[in-house]
């Protein structure tokens, strides 16, 4: 009697997490391990994930199979405006010794390019993704340069009828 009750139980939550799997709000659905969110970031663990990736997208929605995918969980809201909102992006460290991580939340999908400048203005490097407004932190080593302010320009580029983003963040970098 128990071994039924507890393949029913098991049943059970299998389909209440089934239900959790058809929301729209970007997540990793694990079948063992956990979460722990915190500040902006949420840390998850899993077993007995697959060592097999296959990465699936449509016009609102990626999909990967087989590893946890690092993101955010707390998005903020669409704001067609035209600049960057206050919780859209997050630099930080802000001063850094080397990797500054760049934090997105804004809903808005599109193409994103990011570009650094040194204290001179002189340009450095770009880097492009596509964005689908479900949350992305993006990482950049400034370890080889010296010790000054920088600058990031942001640009967001969007699908559809929006508006675009633009804007530009300070970075201190610190030896």
């Amino acid at each position: 009697m128990r071994k039924v009750r507890l393949v029913f139980l098991t049943v059970g939550i299998f389909l209440s997490l089934a239900s959790i799997a058809q929301s729209v709000t970007p997540a990793t659905l694990n079948a063992t391990g956990g979460n722990y969110p915190f500040t902006y970031y949420t840390v998850e663990w899993s077993f007995g994930e697959s060592m097999a990736i296959e990465t699936m997208s449509a016009s609102n929605i990626v999909v990967t199979n087989g590893i946890l995918q690092p993101g955010t969980h707390n998005p903020a809201t669409k704001d067609d405006n035209g600049s960057w909102g206050k919780d859209e992006i997050k630099v930080l460290p802000n001063p850094t010794p080397d990797v500054v991580e760049i934090n997105f939340y804004s809903k808005q999908s599109g193409k994103v390019s990011i570009s650094l400048y040194d204290p001179a203005g002189k340009y450095l490097g770009r880097r492009e993704f596509d964005y689908y407004g479900t949350g992305r932190i993006e990482k950049w080593s400034l370890g080889r340069y010296p010790s000054g302010t920088y600058f990031l320009y942001i640009e967001l580029k969007p699908t559809g009828n929006s508006v675009g983003k633009k804007g530009a963040f300070q970075v201190h970098k610190l030896r």
